[in-house]
């Protein structure tokens, strides 16, 4: 079966304020089914992005152009924008049933799912 690991550092630097240590960041599961799509958008509310995923274990965002809003299990909307925007889902168990795309202009990103 073919493995998807994440794996890095996560760092806060706070400057003159209380600085957690910089933790190690590693997680790895087994998947079945990926899925990757360049999506364009313009204006939309609400278009899905789970495509033929119906339970996904993982799922990562990477903003190309634009800004857009996503709702993650019919959640409240979480912005993303291409000034460093990205989001990532990231259970085992799996759980991510709903994610949807809305944006008042054009917009361009790239989804990675994971079940």
């Amino acid at each position: 079966m073919p493995t998807l690991t994440i794996a890095g550092t996560i760092s806060f630097p706070l400057g003159a304020e209380a600085t957690p240590p910089t933790r190690a960041f590693n997680a790895s599961l087994i998947y079945t089914q990926r899925s990757l799509d360049d999506v364009a958008v313009a204006i939309v509310t609400d278009q899905n992005l789970m495509g033929h995923v119906t339970n996904a274990k993982a799922c990562y965002i990477e903003m190309s152009s634009g800004d857009i809003d996503i709702k993650v299990n019919t959640s409240a909307a979480i912005p993303l924008s291409v000034d460093g925007g990205f989001w990532v889902w990231f259970n085992p168990n799996g759980g991510l049933t709903a994610l949807t795309v809305s944006s008042l202009a054009a917009a361009t990103f790239r989804v990675y799912l994971f079940t």
